[in-house]
């Protein structure tokens, strides 16, 4: 199913710890340990959570997204200087959710010669009554980043924007519906492992911020 192109913006805060090792265990210990203690200042841990609203491109026609679609990365970073304090290089891990309201029916359709089949997005009809339609997927993914700090100098006053990547995999997805069902009557539940879901999602990002909070931008490719 061919519709998860996603766009998506994030409310970042970012917490870092600098792993260090005190100047004066150090000046009289072995090369070996003085070495090791400049290779740990060069590095740093970040954690981002990004809070996210999503939304759908190439969308089937009549499709439509709402705007409350919230979802959310954790990101654990790691840093590492390739112009001290300027320019840095960070890859990381992340568990990311992506969930998107709609309004549309998740329809499976057999193929006699196709044992999978295809599923597609069915608009759900007018009169048709119904408070939920939403697509949630979950994703185990590498982003990699590129952090470029402006004015480096003035902690806790300082911008930075970091262009990068990410690729993950799904781990997970299920559509829920809350509305009437067949006969009129009203029905809530949940599918699981949608068929025909890529599992596998790639794209680009940017970051940009100023101390620990800024705005993420992420698209699906």
């Amino acid at each position: 199913m061919k519709i998860f192109f996603v766009i998506a913006v994030f409310i970042s805060l970012a917490t870092e710890s600098l792993f260090t090792a005190a100047q004066d265990t150090m000046s009289r210990g072995s090369q070996g340990m003085a070495t090791a203690a400049a290779v740990l200042q060069a590095r740093r841990t970040f954690i981002f959570l990004d809070f996210t609203e999503n939304t759908w491109v190439h969308r089937p026609e009549d499709v439509n997204t709402r705007f409350v679609s919230g979802g959310f990365n954790a990101n654990l970073m790691y840093e590492i200087f390739i112009v001290k304090n300027v320019f840095t290089f960070a890859p990381g891990i992340s568990y990311s959710n992506v969930t998107v309201k709609n309004n549309a029916d998740v329809v499976y359709v057999p193929d006699q010669g196709n044992d999978r089949g295809y599923t597609q997005l069915m608009p759900i009809p007018e009169g048709r009554d119904y408070r939920v339609s939403k697509i949630s997927t979950s994703y185990f993914d590498i982003p990699l980043e590129f952090h470029i700090r402006i004015k480096p100098e003035m902690r806790g006053r300082n911008l930075w924007l970091a262009p990068g990547f990410r690729a993950g995999w799904m781990i997970g997805n299920f559509w829920k519906y809350d509305g009437d069902g067949a006969g009129g009557y009203n029905v809530k539940y949940k599918v699981y492992r949608i068929e025909n879901l890529e599992n596998f999602h790639y794209g680009v990002s940017v970051r940009a911020g100023y101390y620990k909070f800024g705005l993420y931008a992420y698209y699906s490719l």
